[in-house]
């Protein structure tokens, strides 16, 4: 990784365009609606209602950003198609070896256990099998759930592992060594707004989801600092929670020299975080600003030693800083600067240089896409 970010550094010719102003996850509420005029008013704003990925991060971040007197917001999930079992990377449903009962309108994931067909719940965590592009297959150990699972294999290989036949179902078999994991068939009535992937489904208990017709979205219900998934009739209304950017923030919360959070951030997201616009700035302090956490925090940003300026850094590509705002307003320059960059709650969420070897938490982006 050393030898990457300094060659980046170096090559001006290496540095890209920027990204998208609002490439960052913003969210901000909309009146009380019916579903569709709350879908609307998001739109209007190019934006769409909210997917939420966690009962963790995205629930914590909720609980605060809304008004203590809105107790229930329009959320992105809809019920939209019966009966559906889809492959992640789009083949055709063909070959069945699945005994997963569908019409239930819960979320359930196919995996392969002890080489038989298995349904288990998205959000549990297990190894899964990837394949790439000359159909070779790749047992990953790592324990994911599934939507995890399927940005993985997206990202490294080509996607999870389909299976259109007997012939491939042995092969399946044979690579995943007697071993639980999943493979690439999704069944789910329920859908986002956005098509990204999120096992998140913590329903009301007394409102299952298969009790909800078809013409039901859902709300986010808070019931005692608690939140459930709740199926709503579209015509009912509720203030609607929109969100627009398709990278989600994620906040590490352990100490690691600036190196290292890269590497983590690399490995298990997508790459420390950038801030290229005052949108995506705006979206670092409302998250920040709704989570708990001590700064400074690691950004992407990093310093050439030898010519001082500072870009954004990738395992293979960057950007020339050009949208900023550095503490006191000035850029730190050398030769009386570190050259690491990070980011802090209580300097006004401005940015400052540090010692690239000092141990602090960190931001990652993650690509819902």
């Amino acid at each position: 990784m050393e030898i990457t970010v300094v060659f980046l550094l170096l090559c001006s010719a290496c540095f890209y365009l920027a990204l998208p102003s609002s490439h960052l996850r913003v969210f901000f509420l909309v009146e009380r609606k019916n579903r569709i005029d709350a879908l609307q008013l998001c739109k209007d704003s190019n934006s769409t209602l909210t997917t939420v990925y966690d009962d963790k991060e995205d629930l914590h971040f909720i609980r605060k950003l809304i008004h203590e007197n809105i107790y229930r917001v329009w959320v992105g999930l809809s019920h939209t198609r019966d009966n559906v079992s889809t492959w992640s990377d789009g083949v055709p449903f063909t070959f069945n070896a699945s005994v997963v009962t569908l019409g239930t309108g819960d979320q359930i994931c196919e995996a392969m256990d002890k080489n038989t067909w298995k349904g288990f719940n998205c959000s549990d965590r297990i190894p899964f099998m990837c394949y790439n592009k000359t159909d070779e297959y790749i047992l990953i150990e790592k324990k994911k759930n599934w939507c995890q699972a399927q940005k993985y294999c997206r990202t490294h290989y080509t996607d999870l592992v389909s299976i259109s036949n007997q012939t491939q179902n042995q092969e399946v078999i044979q690579m995943g060594k007697n071993r639980t994991f999943w493979i690439g068939l999704l069944h789910d009535e329920w859908e986002w707004e956005d098509k990204t992937c999120s096992t998140f489904r913590h329903w009301m208990p007394i409102f299952p989801s298969s009790s909800s017709p078809r013409q039901h979205g859902s709300v986010l219900l808070s019931f005692s600092d608690i939140f459930f998934l709740l199926p709503f009739a579209v015509d009912n209304e509720s203030s609607g929670l929109c969100s627009k950017g398709n990278t989600r923030i994620r906040v590490i919360n352990q100490t690691l020299t600036w190196e290292k959070a890269f590497d983590y951030c690399t490995e298990n997201h997508k790459v420390l975080l950038w801030i290229n616009s005052p949108s995506d700035q705006e979206a670092v302090e409302q998250w920040l600003n709704h989570t708990e956490v001590s700064g400074p925090l690691w950004l992407g940003l990093r310093q050439s030693h030898l010519f001082g300026f500072w870009i954004w850094a990738n395992e293979s590509s960057s950007e020339v800083v050009e949208y900023n705002k550095w503490k006191n307003g000035t850029v730190p320059e050398l030769p009386l600067s570190h050259h690491c960059g990070a980011i802090a709650k209580e300097d006004d969420y401005m940015w400052s240089d540090k010692d690239c070897r000092l141990q602090l938490p960190f931001l990652c982006e993650e690509d819902m896409n």
